[in-house]
């Protein structure tokens, strides 16, 4: 904000000068006064920041008048304006005390700084004003008495305090020696001069303990500061002495004395408990009582704390309770605290606690304890043997029973090492540990020995107060002297195991830690034995639910088997039904496995499971060395617990236990069900054996009740020659579009007297209908779910109505139409190998075989095949 200048000059045109130029430095001209009168009347309007005054004006008061006045009614800064410089005007405009002169004609440049200089000064001396109002407020209003002196010792100030004290007021202490209105003497009676070392030396100098007499003769107790005061150069000016009457503090230290030495002598002689620790926990004190009951010396204070003392669990609550204290004074309800003694046994404190207040400040917590222990264990023991007789009728398992034992023991006299020995079948072993890093079941007890053996032994108690090392020799054990307990644990006169604790100090269990762990011994001992047989009842009725369970739900999958299978008339999609009702019973290895009775193999038909055989293995009938060969040639369900106990090789890897069934429909073994556990090894059962014989049941009633039997029946026999001569014991694969000439050479055999049989893409019905056909059986190639037709994925059943229907005849004729079809159903592996198999059963049966086929429909590798195994007729 711009500065606001009035100025007073009596020359308008010097005035209008003046005022643009101070508008060009930027000041703000709030008026011109050509005259004294009416300048006062603008400074009072217009409080501005500074003046500027011609000293000669017109009219009754020249301008040193009226800068006399701004300077005295209203504090504003005046620079003086003029033409001359004679000593007398300059002499008498000094006494008005101006910020500066200026000599007309001056310089812009030199009516600005001239300005500048004079508000920085006038801003100055107001805070060199105010600092010392305040400063002499301030003296005024402390409580310290205050005298400030000059070089020679003469009083310059004294404040009312002061004025109390010496009983001198300050119009008559101005100016008089120091010594004579601060009258001090020393406890001996000599007087000092307290200012004399400050002058000499330079420093400050205290007074302690010393005696003012006032003027009227009456004596303080004061203490007093002297130190000098120095100038703007740091040249010592004078003295200034600060003083205090401690005539109350004087009292209340005497006072106090008498306080702590009545605290002391009860502190130290109180029967109870008493001890003193900051804020942080660490001790400051403790009486005699309290370092008796802890085992520690005097000269050990400094080095305890509550966190070595209390149990780290209760250390969260004794920071909430010092929260409490800090904030209240003191506690509310006593607590009850865990201390660990010197000789690292504990003991049970009850305590209340309070602020102690050093000068009206919080200092430290004083607590008060009451030593609990016997009363804690008497509540203790009598808890526990109720908790305890509990369990004898409770469910609790063993492992929760062992930890409520360890747990109550912990509390009723506490333990490094702590474990339940348990007597089974004449050995003693450890059952459960606590405190124990190593794991024990080495741990095993010779009889008659070490503290636990004789304990067992003679059905009594064992306490070692001072034991050279523990009764146990294993890692994880420190092996060290010190105090342990045997408590054997007795049922109806039968010692049925020993409870067992260590604590490594020696002298720290006696006689009275033995008489508690008796009782409490005879009742946990009935809880662990009825325990026991509880839970050995509980576990074979749990073994039993599990058997049910489990047979109830084999039964369900043996149902849902023998359901799928009544809806099931393919052969392929029943086997596969059986087999996986086999893995979902829990074989890790199952399958079925073909007999071939043209060939005279036992071969792998359906698998599942792991390390499953190859879809290729086939073991020759001959080979009886093999378990599932055996089991077809005799009929009969092989089941073997042990493999290395028998002689015998299996089709598969080996495992150690597994089951054969055979499946027998009209008195002949049609396959047989296979089943292991490789990975896991599990022992095939009796139960596994009667499950699978069921399957193999339902599998022979699937199979007789879905075969179809064709017989052999020869149409009205003609009189005329075969129009075709083709051999007997040979499979023709006849090459045309259409299966015209096949049809043809079929009708022609079936019309003189040789039983024929069609397997047709066409329907039965239109077959026979437009070849006059009424005897000769026929099955449609087809998904359809009718009596004539078969699935095109059931080769296997296939091929077992086309042997049983040319072994029952002399000389029969096949015709095979829809190859392409099969093979666009299956694959040409498959098909292919099918084609195999007719092919051996048609010379073993003497049966005649046709197979039309388009050779367009399969790929020159696959017709190729065909071609090289089979007689080709070529009518396309």
């Amino acid at each position: 904000m711009a500065r606001k200048i009035l100025i007073v000059e009596d020359e308008q045109i010097v005035a209008e000068d003046i005022r643009k130029s101070l508008q060009h430095l930027g000041y703000t001209v709030r008026g011109i006064a050509p005259a004294g009168k009416e300048a006062l009347c603008k400074v009072e309007e217009e409080l501005p920041d500074l003046a500027l005054v011609d000293i000669v004006l017109k009219g009754d008061m020249d301008g040193i008048e009226v800068a006399r006045r701004m300077r005295s009614q209203f504090n504003i800064p005046v620079v003086y304006l003029t033409a001359y410089d004679d000593e007398k005007t300059l002499n008498r405009a000094r006494t008005t005390e101006p910020y500066g002169y200026l000599l007309k004609p001056y310089k812009e440049r030199e009516l600005h700084t001239t300005i500048e200089m004079a508000l920085y000064k006038h801003g100055m001396e107001k805070k060199v004003e105010e600092n010392l109002q305040r400063l002499v407020t301030t003296l005024t209003s402390i409580g310290h008495g205050v005298i400030t002196t000059d070089m020679d010792g003469l009083v310059t100030f004294m404040n009312p305090v002061a004025e109390e004290l010496t009983g001198w007021d300050h119009s008559h202490a101005v100016g008089t020696v120091l010594q004579q209105v601060f009258h001090t003497v020393t406890d001996s009676g000599e007087s000092k001069d307290i200012i004399s070392e400050v002058f000499k030396k330079g420093t400050i100098t205290v007074m302690v303990s010393h005696t003012l007499i006032s003027k009227n003769g009456a004596t303080f107790p004061i203490t007093a500061t002297a130190a000098p005061l120095r100038g703007d150069q740091g040249i010592v000016t004078g003295a200034v002495v600060v003083f205090s009457n401690i005539i109350e503090q004087k009292e209340m230290e005497e006072a106090l004395k008498e306080s702590e030495a009545r605290y002391r002598a009860l502190f130290d002689r109180s029967v109870y408990c008493v001890f003193v620790h900051d804020f942080e926990g660490d001790f400051l004190d403790a009486n005699n009582a309290a370092l008796t009951l802890l085992g520690y010396t005097r000269e050990e204070i400094p080095s305890l704390s509550l966190a070595s003392l209390i149990d780290e669990e209760q250390m969260p609550q004794v920071v909430t309770i010092m929260e409490e204290i800090k904030k209240h004074g003191f506690r509310t309800q006593p607590a009850q605290y865990k201390l660990k003694k010197k000789n690292g046994s504990y003991v049970w404190v009850e305590t209340e606690a309070s602020l102690i207040y050093r000068q009206g400040k919080p200092y430290a917590i004083q607590g008060i304890a009451r030593d609990i222990t016997e009363r804690r264990r008497a509540e203790m023991e009598l808890k526990k043997l109720f908790e305890a007789s509990k369990l004898i009728n409770s469910t609790m398992n063993m492992e929760e029973i062992f930890e409520f034992i360890s747990d109550s023991i912990k509390e009723l006299v506490d333990f490094d090492y702590f474990v339940i020995f348990l007597v089974k079948n004449g050995h003693v072993y450890a059952a459960y540990s606590e405190g124990i890093a190593g794991s024990i079941e080495p741990i095993m007890v010779p009889s008659g020995e070490w503290v636990i053996g004789q304990c067992i032994e003679n059905k009594e108690s064992m306490f070692l107060e001072n034991a050279p090392e523990p009764a146990l020799h294993m890692p994880g054990v420190t092996q060290q002297g010190g105090s342990e307990i045997a408590v054997p644990l007795v049922v109806e006169d039968e010692c049925v195991g020993a409870l067992y604790i260590f604590k490594s100090a020696p002298g720290v269990y006696e006689q009275k830690d033995v008489n508690v762990l008796r009782p409490f011994s005879e009742v946990v001992a009935s809880a662990i034995e009825n325990s026991r047989l509880y839970h050995e009842v509980h576990e074979l009725n749990r073994e039993l639910e599990e058997r049910i369970a489990e047979r109830s739900r084999r039964m369900e999958i043996i149902l849902n088997t023998k359901q799928d299978l009544q809806a099931e008339t393919s052969w392929e999609k029943g086997l596969q039904i059986i087999v996986e009702s086999m893995e979902k019973i829990g074989f890790e290895r199952c399958g079925v496995f073909l007999v071939d009775p043209l060939r005279k193999t036992l071969d792998a038909h359906v698998r599942r499971g792991v390390q499953v055989p190859r879809p290729d293995v086939s073991i020759s009938l001959k080979n009886t060395e093999y378990f599932g060969v055996t089991c077809v040639l005799k009929k009969r369900t092989i089941h073997v617990k042990d493999f290395s106990t028998v002689e015998g090789k299996q089709v598969t890897s080996e495992s150690n236990s597994f089951v054969w069934v055979p499946i027998i429909v009209q008195d002949e073994a049609f396959a047989a069900l296979a089943a292991d556990n490789v990975e896991s090894g599990r022992v095939c059962t009796e139960e596994d054996v009667r499950d699978l014989e069921i399957l193999a049941g339902m599998c022979a009633a699937f199979i007789d009740r879905t075969r179809i039997l064709v017989e052999p029946v020869a149409e009205k026999s003609l009189h005329t020659k075969l129009k075709f001569r083709l051999d007997f014991s040979e499979t023709y694969l006849i090459k045309e579009k259409k299966p015209e000439k096949s049809f043809e050479i079929f009708i022609d055999f079936v019309t003189h007297g040789i039983p024929g049989f069609m397997v047709s893409r066409t329907y039965p019905e239109k077959v026979k209908r437009h070849y006059r056909l009424q005897k000769t059986p026929m099955l449609w190639l087809s998904n359809t779910q009718v009596d004539n037709a078969i699935d095109p994925n059931d080769l296997s059943k296939l091929i077992f109505i086309i042997e049983d229907f040319t072994k029952k005849s002399e000389h029969s004729v096949v015709l095979l139409d829809g190859l392409e079809y099969l093979i666009t159903q299956t694959d040409f592996e498959g098909v292919s190998k099918f084609l195999h198999e007719l092919k051996d059963m048609i010379v073993l049966n003497n049966a005649l075989l046709l197979v039309p086929l388009h050779k367009d429909a399969l790929s020159v590798r696959e017709y190729s095949v065909l071609e090289r195994d089979l007689i080709v007729l070529d009518f396309g």
